[in-house]
């Protein structure tokens, strides 16, 4: 049974949600959550003799837009409270939907880098044809040395393995085209090293449009074309979301009958294309189960999230990490 601490003022609408996802997650699968934030408001959502879930009071907050470094100084941010009770063996793992860069420093400097890892990454998992493709770095690193890549190579290998559960995953480098003479100097380096160094599970240049193709099981980048992808495919879900919705609206009677029969199918459309079903992204490379929810989640989002924490739990990722390197 795993215990999971859940900053819960991390996100934009915090606490309510993150409470409301809390209780939900203890409700359906008997884990057990230690909200960590100011306490009286935190009781308040609580109801009555609701067992599985614990309070650490840490009576400040951390903003979005405070510099990442300054976490360090806020040992009372309900957020440096939640790593520390993992950096204390009081936590399984941490969920915070807070600073992503806060995040990061505190993963690196409190549970601290797994050896042979230089740039703790940001993990998520796409969807794609196949059951979803993990995508590392998704914007923790904004350039990475070619070194670095072979290491996100090797988290994101395990990430497939022992949390997504392919037995022979094959890795992605991002780049412009599929040639192998594509891309920067950084680029063909770091090909050339994934080349020699996961041998068969490389499977060459991957580009965008094979993140949701699932011609991969991982896809290498560095955090800022990462997170262009993550936040663009956010957007074209968006999009086609309401444009469906309103050429539906603007259509013919029969046309309408039509798309009422067809709802169960936009229905499941529709929630694969949403990032709150994938709940939140891995900080892998570090000593300890670190996950980062959307800013702005909704209770199913922290759900969700705490969820992926438990896998990463219970399937032993920081292990399998460690075994790798």
């Amino acid at each position: 049974m795993a215990q999971i601490a859940l900053d819960a003022f991390g996100g934009d609408n915090a606490p309510y949600e993150e409470v409301k996802g809390a209780l939900l997650f203890v409700e359906k699968t008997k884990n057990k959550v230690i909200l960590v934030g100011d306490e009286k408001k935190i009781s308040q959502l609580i109801p009555k003799n609701f067992s599985g879930l614990d309070i650490v009071n840490a009576p400040e907050r951390f903003g979005m837009n405070e510099k990442p470094t300054e976490i360090l100084r806020s040992p009372a941010t309900s957020m440096s409270v939640a790593a520390q009770l993992v950096k204390d063996g009081k936590a399984d793992g941490f969920v915070s939907a807070g600073n992503t860069g806060a995040l990061l420093v505190l993963g690196t400097f409190v549970l601290g880098r797994i050896e042979g890892i230089e740039r703790p990454a940001i993990a998520t998992v796409m969807p794609s044809k196949v059951g979803g493709t993990v995508l590392i770095d998704a914007g923790a690193n904004l350039s990475l040395k070619p070194q670095q890549y072979v290491q996100l190579a090797i988290m994101g290998l395990a990430y497939a393995k022992e949390i997504l559960g392919k037995d022979n995953p094959k890795v992605g480098l991002l780049n412009v085209g599929l040639e192998e003479e594509k891309g920067t100097d950084t680029i063909k380096e770091a090909y050339d090293l994934l080349k020699k160094k996961i041998g068969n599970a490389f499977y060459g240049n991957a580009e965008g449009r094979d993140v949701f193709y699932g011609n991969v099981d991982v896809v290498v980048c560095d955090g800022f074309s990462g997170n262009v992808v993550l936040k663009t495919s956010e957007g074209v879900g968006l999009f086609i979301s309401d444009m469906l919705k309103q050429s539906i609206k603007n259509s013919s009677l029969f046309q309408k009958i039509g798309a009422l029969m067809m709802k169960k199918t936009f229905q499941k459309f529709k929630e694969t294309l949403d990032y709150r079903k994938y709940g939140g992204a891995f900080l892998l490379g570090v000593n300890g189960i670190a996950v980062k929810a959307h800013g702005s989640s909704d209770s199913q989002a922290i759900f969700n999230a705490l969820n992926v924490a438990s896998s990463g739990i219970e399937n032993g990722i920081v292990k399998a990490i460690k075994g790798s390197v």
